[in-house]
């Protein structure tokens, strides 16, 4: 900015660069003193030639290392604060001015031989050619605080956000991996529980083709015997004359057909292969606890 000047309104020959803005902005940015210094020697390579440049940098130097420490120790602090920011920003640049910017200059340059005039006398002269660049420095960098906190608030914000929506997806991220080792280990399950399924109706289907064997066992093969010891049971009960064998062969007759009935009985409930029930093992036993029955009361008669 140094390269722009300003008239001092009611001062001849008086002019600004408004080099203060800049400098005071700085302070912002910069943490490590080394470079706020460096920043005040390059500014202070514009300096005129009436003016000195040892002057420059003093002056510079002593009011940003005052505003640097305001800056961090007060306004950094007070930055959520915009009515009270903008107060204590307004309180530093005064300070800066009144404090430390003139009467270093006013000093330095009487120590350099420079200017002999009084100290009071020049304060005043100085401040007055001063009053425009310090209402300018002190609107800009006011505005341009303001301007900066929100934006650092903006940063943190997206940082923060940032950071919500990388613990949202790393939590989201867990959740599909819980999801999926819970989808495999109900895959294997389900797995595990067709395999049992398949065991099981394999069984099944040996215990039927089992009770089918054994029902046809009984309808052919166990009932051929029988069928002949009944034909021969009759046979002998016709040609016998002998009252007592003749009752013998009426009990051995109806006892081959009491089990004649039985084993009908059983073939039928063992013919289509299916296991039976609790309540027809009941039912197929008081059937044949009533042929039983049946038997004995024709035997008695």
């Amino acid at each position: 900015m140094s390269l722009v000047k300003f008239n001092i309104p009611g001062f001849t020959a008086a002019i600004s660069s408004l080099n203060e803005i800049p400098l005071l902005i700085s302070v912002f940015y910069i943490v490590n003193p080394f470079y706020l210094i460096v920043t005040v020697v390059i500014s202070a390579l514009t300096t005129p030639e009436q003016g000195s440049i040892y002057s420059t940098i003093l002056m510079h130097a002593g009011g940003l290392a005052f505003f640097g420490i305001y800056y961090h120790v007060i306004l950094r602090k007070n930055s959520g604060q915009l009515i009270k920011s903008i107060l204590l920003c307004a309180l530093g640049i005064t300070i800066y001015y009144a404090l430390f910017l003139i009467p270093i200059f006013i000093v330095t340059n009487q120590l350099l031989g420079l200017n002999d005039t009084n100290f009071i006398p020049f304060y005043r002269e100085l401040s007055q050619s001063l009053y425009f660049e310090f209402i300018t420095s002190l609107l800009v960098v006011t505005l341009f605080l303001v301007q900066f906190n929100y934006s650092r608030k903006l940063s943190e914000y997206s940082t923060n956000l940032e950071e919500i929506v990388r613990e949202r997806t790393s939590a989201l991220s867990n959740a599909v991996e819980e999801l999926n080792h819970a989808n495999e280990e109900l895959s294997s399950l389900n797995d595990g529980l067709d395999l049992m399924v398949k065991n099981r109706t394999e069984e099944l289907e040996e215990r039927n083709f089992q009770l089918t064997e054994y029902a046809f066992i009984n309808s052919h093969l166990l009932r051929a015997p029988l069928a002949r010891v009944l034909g021969l049971t009759d046979l002998i009960r016709m040609e016998t004359t002998d009252p007592k064998t003749e009752e013998l062969m009426d009990k051995l007759f109806n006892s081959c057909e009491e089990l004649d009935e039985i084993i009908r009985l059983m073939s039928a409930q063992l013919s289509d292969g299916s296991i039976l029930s609790p309540d027809q093992k009941e039912d197929l036993k008081n059937k044949i606890n009533e042929i039983i029955a049946q038997r004995d009361n024709l035997n008695l008669q």
